[in-house]
Order: C-alpha cells, then structure tokens, then sequence
C-alpha cells in the first residue's frame, strides 16, 4: 500500500493501471481474498474484480513489470490438467509450490508460486470448491512461524 492508496482495493486498482492499464472505472470490486505472504516477506491482498464490458479493456503493458497479458477460464486453476507440483529449498526448509502450464490464444505460459496460489484460491471461492489436487496443497504455516 502506499500513501494515498485508501485500502487493499484501492491499492490494487492503482497497481493494475500501472502495470497494465486498466482503468479502474472498469471494474467492480467485488472481494478481498486473505493476504499471502511473500518470498520477499510483503504482505498480498487479492482483490477480486468484474470487468463490466471486457472489450472496453486495451492492455498497455508496463514491461518493467509485466511479461504478458494473457486469459484463461478461472476454473482451469482447480483442475488437475497442466497442474504440477515443484519441491525447492530456501534456507534448509523444503517447500512445495505450483505450476500450470497453460496454452492460450496469446501463446504458451506458465503460472507457478505465489500467482498460482492465488489464482487457486480465487477459483476455490468463487466456484465453492476444492482443486482436484487438494492432497498435495503445502502447508505453508511453520515456515511462515519460522519466518516470523
């Protein structure tokens, strides 16, 4: 959040107009999900948001900041399909963390960590369900006490 930034939807508005340029006279807020945590210890807010009329939005990329601009159906988030799991290590501590490869009409992509888990929780409130994969979710909750 930075100063002047009203609250987590406000801030998430400005930050989506400066990376990729939605106007946020667009979008309807309609939730905060609970924060994440970041590798880099910042506090994420997921703001969930409908675009009223979706071809009255035109990407302008900030390239410091955004690869790409890409779509995919939500619900792709809770299925099996392209979903995987990848083991690292951070400071002696194992973690578990997601990927999807997708394949789009704007070219192939991959979504893994911190995305992924948002995007997975996202899809698990709006469509009232857990992913296909639900066994193999990491518990994050030592690492996050250890960090803390």
């Amino acid at each position: 959040m930075e100063e002047g930034d009203g609250d987590d939807s406000a801030t998430a508005l400005r930050e989506a107009m400066e990376e990729i340029g939605l106007d946020s006279r667009l979008v309807l807020v309609v939730a905060n999900l609970e924060p994440f945590i970041s590798k880099n210890q910042l506090r994420v807010v997921p703001v969930v948001g409908l675009l009223a009329n979706f071809e009255d939005f035109r990407p302008v990329l900030n390239s410091a900041e955004v690869d790409a601009v890409f779509d995919v159906p939500l619900e792709m988030f809770l299925k099996e399909d392209n979903h995987r799991c990848e083991e690292r290590e951070w400071n002696s501590w194992i973690y578990v963390f997601h990927c999807f490869e997708l394949e789009t009409e704007q070219g192939a992509f991959i979504v893994c960590r911190l995305t992924a888990s948002i995007l997975i929780t996202a899809a698990s409130v709006i469509y009232q369900r857990i992913p296909c994969f639900a066994g193999k979710l990491p518990d994050f909750q030592q690492l996050q006490r250890a960090l803390s």
